[in-house]
């Protein structure tokens, strides 16, 4: 008997504008530093716009008109601030924007042909949801993206390249062509779906369960055979 080495791909759907999709992929990164196979893991992240078409706008005032009012969108706020501090992130509502982030997405197209795609998605997130800062202003997208190692002049002609923005539409149509209608969205081998911000023994539970089938599936039994050394007797 002999078992093939596996491997677990893990897709992901996010935008840098969703509250819960930051939180999501810090849950999902401790679930990850707890599975024994980890470095069997490949992550692959993909784009989802939940603003499409839409003018940048103040966080807040986008919400208060989804929720008829503030209560709602207040206590709606509150609860995603007191989630991302127990994943010791820092949500600042006031300041952040609403919009759509095709450009953002873009250049993370860009970073992701670099290797450097999760660190300039880390990077969009806390700019975006902490530091104030603006992932609708090109200078300023520029300027993370140079700081994991894009070139400016590289990063520049994301926004002009219409070959990255058709790869951000093709995930948002992969996606909704699985039923997504929100992020974040987690895939695990093309065959489960987690939605939401989950905890992290839902992430690690999955990522347990998925390996455990795998397994399974790849037990093979050897028998004569022909290689590129000859044949066995």
């Amino acid at each position: 008997m002999k078992t093939l080495p596996s491997q677990i791909t893990v897709d992901i759907w996010s935008d840098f504008v969703c509250p819960w999709c930051w939180i999501a992929k810090k849950r999902f990164e401790k679930g990850l530093d707890a599975f024994e196979h980890k470095n069997q893991v490949t992550i692959q992240y993909h784009s989802y716009r939940l603003a499409s078409g839409l003018t940048p706008q103040p966080f807040k005032d986008a919400l208060y008109k989804k929720f008829g009012g503030k209560s709602g969108a207040d206590a709606m706020m509150n609860h995603v601030k007191s989630a991302g501090e127990l994943e010791g992130l820092i949500y600042n509502f006031n300041s952040m924007l609403f919009g759509d982030t095709l450009d953002a997405h873009a250049i993370v197209k860009l970073a992701q042909q670099k290797g450097v795609g999760e660190l300039l998605t880390e990077k969009f997130f806390k700019a975006s949801i902490t530091e104030g800062k603006s992932i609708f202003d090109h200078k300023g997208l520029v300027e993370l993206a140079n700081e994991v190692g894009v070139p400016r002049e590289e990063a520049n002609s994301a926004f002009s390249n219409i070959s990255l923005k058709q790869e951000v539409l093709k995930d948002e149509a992969s996606a909704h062509a699985m039923g997504a209608s929100g992020v974040p969205l987690f895939i695990i081998n093309n065959k489960y779906s987690i939605s939401g911000a989950q905890p992290i023994e839902t992430f690690l539970s999955a990522l347990e369960q998925v390996w455990e089938e795998k397994q399974n599936e790849l037990v093979i039994t050897e028998g004569q055979s022909c290689g590129i050394n000859g044949c066995s007797i």
